[in-house]
Order: C-alpha cells, then sequence, then structure tokens
C-alpha cells in the first residue's frame, strides 16, 4: 500500500472514531440520566472555580470568533488569489462542520429531561460556538502559508490555544455544559479527518513566500 493511500486510511480510521465518539458522547452525557448528572457536577465545579472572570471571559467569547473570522477571510483572499482551491473547499467543509453542530443541537438530538439540577432544560449538545472556533482555528492553520514572519508551528500552537479557551470560556460564562464542548471538539475533528482523508495535504499550510495580511490584499503584478 502506497504512503498517500496509508495516509487516507489513518485519516478515514480517524474520522469513524471520532463520530463514534461523537454519538456514544450523547448518549452517555446527554441521554442517560447518570450522564447528565456527571455533566451537571462538573459545570458547577467549573463555573464556580471561574466566577471571578466570568466579565473577561464574556468578552473573549465573542472576540475568538470575530478574531478568528476576521484572519481567515484575509487568508482565504490569499488563498483566491493562489488559486488554493483544494485548501478553500476544505476550509468551506470546515465551515458547514459549525452549521452541521447548529443544525445537530437544533433540530436532531434531543436533550430528555430528567433531573434537571444546573444548565437549561433543553439541549445545548454540541456547541455551535466552540464548534465554530475550532472550524475557523484549523482553517487558519490549512491557510496560513509555510514560510513567513510567524511560522506554522507557532500558528499551529496559538489555533490550539484559542480552541481550549473558547471551550473554558463557554462554560465558565454558563454558555455551554462540559460535554457540549467535548461533543464540537469531537464532530469538527471528525470532519476535519474526514476532509483529509479525502484530500491529503489539503489541511497543509501553503508552501509559498512570505505571507503578511498587507500583502495577501496587494493586488498581484501582471506576470
Amino acid at each position: 500500500m502506497s504512503r498517500p493511500e496509508t495516509s487516507r486510511r489513518h485519516h478515514a480510521v480517524r474520522a469513524a472514531a471520532l463520530a463514534v465518539g461523537f454519538v456514544v458522547l450523547y448518549v452517555a452525557g446527554v441521554v442517560a440520566p447518570w450522564g447528565q448528572r456527571v455533566d451537571e457536577l462538573a459545570f458547577n465545579v467549573l463555573t464556580g472555580a471561574g466566577a471571578p472572570l466570568r466579565h473577561v471571559a464574556g468578552v473573549a467569547r465573542e472576540v475568538l470568533v470575530l478574531g478568528l473570522g476576521v484572519v481567515v477571510a484575509v487568508l482565504a483572499v490569499r488563498a483566491l488569489r493562489d488559486r488554493r482551491w483544494p485548501a478553500l473547499a476544505a476550509s468551506l467543509a470546515l465551515a458547514a462542520a459549525a452549521a452541521l453542530a447548529f443544525v445537530l443541537r437544533g433540530a436532531v438530538l434531543p436533550r430528555p429531561v430528567h433531573d434537571v439540577l444546573l444548565g437549561y432544560p433543553y439541549n445545548t449538545f454540541p456547541s455551535t460556538h466552540v464548534a465554530a472556533t475550532a472550524a475557523l482555528a484549523l482553517v487558519l492553520v490549512a491557510l496560513w502559508p509555510s514560510r513567513g514572519s510567524v511560522g506554522p508551528v507557532v500558528v499551529r500552537e496559538a489555533a490550539l490555544a484559542a480552541v481550549v479557551l473558547a471551550c473554558v470560556v463557554n462554560v465558565v460564562t454558563f454558555a455551554h455544559r462540559p460535554f457540549d464542548v467535548l461533543g464540537s471538539l469531537l464532530l469538527v475533528g471528525a470532519v476535519a479527518s474526514a476532509v483529509a482523508a479525502v484530500s491529503p495535504g489539503a489541511l497543509s499550510p501553503a508552501v509559498d513566500g512570505k505571507f503578511t495580511p498587507v500583502a495577501a490584499l496587494r493586488p498581484r503584478r501582471p506576470a
């Protein structure tokens, strides 16, 4: 088996495993009474611990998505100029993961009412906010050039930090339960792995010249 075929297979297996994990988490953590109690207990502990930072967390929750969206929009302009169609198609698929989270939460996945002690008495699984942040973070990594003033390793670390922060602030601000944010990560991870299985390398950083946001918006000189 060739290396690309092996890579596709690994990504496909990972996508299936993450999708199964998403379903298991929903059944065990949202549908089952004991799972709801565990989720509520963790929710109570985390919201209590984060109470002093709740106002800052609320601001960060909105700024994260907005900031990532602006940077990704600039990178998308550069990708369009460079005709990076596979990366752009992969980015659209990842963006669809956030839309999928919205549909699943609002129209597909019910939340049985058992003994609701804390949180909302309706379904909030998965978190669309975390799904959007995670998807944008992956798109950021995929569209970021490999050579530039900020290297891809730093960008990956920053993207990971943004996703972790999004998970924390969404729980601390009472917006979502812990299982909601975990479900979002599993969902986006499954979609990203499926994209990588279909188009290996589409989510890898571009290999081109030095990048700055201003350069991305600057018209190219005719060849």
